[in-house]
């Protein structure tokens, strides 16, 4: 697909094993990373699933030591510390994460403090699994890093396991997957490997939503939990962008739901990068619609799914605008379009209002195209040390995974 001749590529090796009703390979897993004392962990909502998962463990000889169910958005540290303490007392060799981000974000932290391997089971789309960012909230302040030692040695995705999810929550979700995905194929920082599979992931998740619109069955679960892995993958190897960066200043400012957000921007950020996305990008992303327009496609899906129709629904006031575009265009937010107010402030009319432009192909006029070349464009957020070395990330640059 690309004709790209420079890059640089960084991959994780995590085990993925995947089909219906390999959950029950858990214990082999663990046996195989000599250990057989998992701490387990889930929120509440993944709990009877967690129960399930601790029972086949037992069941294969790998007795889990502790069992918690009391994960939480955002990883408090305070969660944190009785989950180290916990480890500690009861001898735990291991971490058995059965959830979406809350509890996997809690394994990940309290492995960043114990060093023990984490083996997780995705109930969501989140993508948490695949990427070895960690966060932590204290007194309001989110902490966030990169760090092989949260790495998931071994992911197993078992799609029974997301049967229970409610539809809006599992379209949603996956609508957030997609955001990986898109994101990572303009991303500075991408590789041709990474451009294909977030080709193939959007392709298979939004065929797969489409499938949930109109009544889902057990391939289109299957599909989407494959997808999900993809789109996870793009959000480990590449820097995101824009869309992640304004889901997370809506986030932080007005509380909004997550997904809900992410499903909401999305067809509108990709909008706004389109005139800007180079030829190769744009024919990829044309591919993976199926001849759909995937802007007008993700909409679709996103009202279908329950997502608010604009951001005056989720409280955002016309007033709130300027700063918004202000506190973006001073931040760093890698991408193909410029990055002053007055196009990030037009983007964020459009939100308000939703209200999607029409394709560029039918719009014909590249005047504001030609007129924007050469803006200011800020550096990257979200870029890995490319050594590979664990550091921090500043608050802006929160990964999204930890709220998925």
């Amino acid at each position: 697909m690309s004709t790209t001749t420079r890059f640089i590529h960084q991959s994780h090796a995590s085990r993925i094993v995947f089909g219906r009703g390999r959950r029950h390979e858990a214990a082999q897993e663990l046996r195989t990373l000599g250990v057989r004392a998992p701490l387990c962990v889930s929120s509440p909502g993944s709990a009877a699933a967690a129960a399930g998962i601790a029972a086949s463990l037992a069941h294969g000889s790998v007795a889990p030591a502790v069992t918690s169910d009391r994960a939480r958005v955002h990883v408090p540290e305070e969660l944190v510390d009785e989950h180290v303490r916990t480890a500690e007392e009861a001898s735990v060799d291991s971490l058995v994460a059965v959830g979406g981000g809350s509890a996997i974000g809690l394994a990940k932290a309290v492995a960043l403090r114990t060093g023990l391997p984490v083996v997780c089971l995705p109930t969501t789309y989140s993508g948490s699994e695949m990427t070895d960012v960690w966060g932590v909230t204290k007194g309001g302040e989110k902490r966030t890093g990169r760090d092989a030692r949260v790495l998931a040695r071994v992911v197993i995705y078992d799609s029974e396991l997301t049967d229970g999810l409610p539809r809006s929550v599992s379209g949603l979700s996956g609508l957030n997957a997609v955001a990986h995905a898109v994101e990572a194929v303009y991303a500075p920082d991408t590789s041709p490997l990474v451009a294909v599979t977030a080709g193939e992931a959007i392709a298979v998740m939004t065929r797969a939503l489409r499938g949930l619109d109109g009544g889902w069955n057990d391939r289109d679960r299957d599909e989407a939990l494959y997808a999900a892995w993809l789109c996870g993958i793009c959000l480990d190897s590449t820097t995101m962008g824009l869309h992640h960066r304004l889901c997370h200043l809506l986030g932080g400012r007005f509380d909004v739901p997550h997904a809900a957000t992410h499903a909401l921007v999305l067809p509108f950020v990709l909008r706004h990068q389109e005139p800007w996305l180079p030829a190769a990008h744009r024919e990829l992303i044309a591919r993976s619609a199926d001849g759909r327009d995937l802007c007008t496609e993700l909409l679709r899906l996103a009202r279908a799914f329950g997502a608010p129709s604009g951001l005056r629904q989720l409280g955002v006031g016309l007033d709130d605008l300027a700063p918004i575009a202000r506190r973006l265009a001073q931040g760093t937010s890698p991408g193909v379009s410029p990055n002053d107010e007055e196009s990030l402030l037009a983007l964020l009319r459009a939100l308000h209002e939703g209200s999607l432009a029409p394709p560029i192909e039918s719009v014909g006029d590249t005047a504001e195209r030609n007129r924007c070349v050469g803006v200011r464009r800020s550096p990257s957020i979200h870029r890995r040390d490319v050594t590979g070395s664990p550091r921090s990330l500043a608050p802006e640059e929160e990964s999204c995974q930890i709220h998925c």
